[in-house]
């Protein structure tokens, strides 16, 4: 039976009015009225809600088969990616249970009434560890405004659930066997022809595939640094990075960066002060501030690196959320001294995690090694997937859409902070963040900053949890934990009513000199 006729057939009243809220209707003449979802509450929550009421209400009992994705989809007008993420978050929360080949079904009463174990559980409480750790546990209910990824309705834009089915349908022998130890050659290839384009000459062999960035961090810090070893990294700067480094014995050294871009002269003075090693730098879209370096800057990094025998590491992650033509470091190089490491998390799907590193010849052989040593070869199957979503000609046009999107709600998110009364560290030029808050009279933007009046962020942020709302004080992106007044926004997820609301009411709040 096809999924259109199921749903003729079975109209239950949950999902009329389910119908009709989405559409803006009003109930049929007799009908009990529905609560509306509050402004701002996206389709998601407003689908896990009426599915959630209606298994509370007994409308739909314990056992009963949900539409499958594409037939509710196709029912509500909406997308099959928002639909299965709604599905998801209930199967995560035990309202549904998933059968394989027989769709989604009401779980039993008492498997229902259960409740993921405390160490699985969101932790209450907003500690060192919080962002890294229960950010990515989220659930689905928390406004993540403090995130790192777009929201997940963005990525159904894309094909790659269709490129991911494809990807399996490949000879048996290529899906059973490990893959080449530098990773799938057609991903490889196209990243070669890509690269080439923006660096010059880059051989398909010069590309070592990952388990993400992340995992190309690892790599280059195994293979390039000694335990002991100074580096230099931004400051603020991303996160995670800086306690990497510190896992394998590195001793990171903060460079500032602000919204002119890095402190050359302080850069200068660290090198000779400590004799680093190398130098972690994100020329596009900066984490957290989202600022692109200028092409001067780019070029006086690449001498100051000449002259103090750094190796570069450019974080090219958010290379597609900028103009694809913004200043490479690899570029200018020519890959002598900088390796570049990118990836598709932020693009295709998070849940993807390949990443690549292009690096010199003679790094491939130590790396390469390194990889097998460590986890073996990556998911070919993963890998295909990208490329069939990079073969794509409407994966370019995609990419400009979220672009769009970004630019405008970026626009909208400064609009909204500044009106209260929020000041950007930088006015963000690409990427998905905005840094901003109550810096007040004499902080000059300074990331490190905080005035007596100011409210600590973190104590802001654990009161916004409390209310659904996760947010990324600006301590979480220094090297060394201290007092900010600022936070980082996701722009895509800070776009929304609830965040300025409760920033609003904080604002009225914070003491006055």
């Amino acid at each position: 039976m096809s999924a259109s006729l199921t749903l003729s057939v079975a109209s239950p009243s949950w999902l009329d009015g389910l119908q009709r809220t989405l559409q803006g209707a009003r109930p049929a003449s007799g009908e009990a009225k529905r609560p509306r979802a509050a402004p701002g509450v996206s389709l998601v929550q407003q689908l896990t809600q009426a599915i959630e009421q209606a298994v509370q209400q007994g409308e739909l009992r314990a056992g009963s088969r949900l539409p499958s994705v594409r037939a509710l989809a196709a029912r509500l007008g909406i997308s099959t990616f928002t639909v299965a993420e709604a599905y998801t978050g209930l199967v995560s929360r035990r309202v549904l249970s998933a059968r394989r080949g027989a769709g989604y079904h009401v779980a039993s009463a008492h498997l229902s009434a259960r409740r993921p174990s405390p160490d699985l559980a969101l932790s209450p409480r907003i500690s060192d560890d919080w962002l890294s750790l229960n950010m990515f546990a989220q659930g689905r209910d928390l406004l993540a405004a403090g995130c790192g990824w777009l929201p997940l309705s963005w990525y159904g834009e894309n094909d790659f659930h269709a490129a991911l089915r494809q990807a399996t349908r490949i000879a048996g022998e290529h899906l059973a066997s490990y893959g080449h130890p530098l990773g799938y050659a057609g991903l490889r290839q196209q990243l070669a022809g890509e690269l080439s384009e923006r660096l010059g000459p880059v051989n398909a062999d010069q590309i070592v595939l990952t388990h993400g960035v992340t995992h190309g961090f690892e790599l280059v810090m195994m293979g390039l640094l000694q335990p002991g070893d100074a580096v230099l990294v931004e400051e603020p700067g991303y996160w995670n990075l800086h306690a990497q480094l510190r896992c394998h014995g590195l001793r990171p050294i903060g460079v500032p960066r602000a919204a002119a871009g890095l402190d050359l002269a302080e850069l200068a003075r660290l090198a000779e002060l400590h004799r680093p090693r190398a130098i972690f730098v994100t020329t596009v879209g900066h984490n957290p501030l989202s600022t692109t370096l200028s092409l001067r800057q780019a070029h006086q990094l690449l001498a100051l690196a000449e002259r103090h025998d750094l190796w570069v590491i450019e974080d090219d992650i958010f290379r597609d959320l900028d103009a694809p033509h913004a200043p490479s470091l690899a570029g200018l190089d020519g890959l002598h001294r900088v390796l570049v490491l990118g990836g598709f998390s932020k693009t295709i799907a998070p849940a993807i995690r390949v990443g690549y590193v292009a690096c010199p010849p003679t790094l491939v052989q130590t790396l390469v090694r390194i990889k097998m040593t460590c986890g073996l070869t990556t998911s070919e199957i993963n890998e295909r997937a990208a490329a069939r979503v990079l073969a794509d000609p409407a994966h370019r046009r995609y990419l400009e859409r979220i672009r769009h999107r970004l630019a405008a709600a970026r626009e909208r998110v400064v609009d909204a902070l500044s009106e209260i009364g929020l000041q950007p560290l930088a006015l963000p030029d690409s990427g998905l963040y905005v840094c901003a808050g109550w810096l007040g009279a004499g902080a000059d933007n300074d990331p490190h900053a905080v005035t007596e009046h100011a409210r600590q962020a973190r104590t802001l942020a654990q009161a916004a949890l409390a209310e659904g709302i996760a947010l990324a004080p600006g301590d979480y992106f220094l090297l060394e934990p201290r007092a900010t007044s600022w936070f980082r926004f996701n722009v895509a997820h800070a776009d929304d009513p609830r965040l300025r609301a409760f920033l609003q009411r904080a604002a009225r709040q914070l003491p006055h000199p």
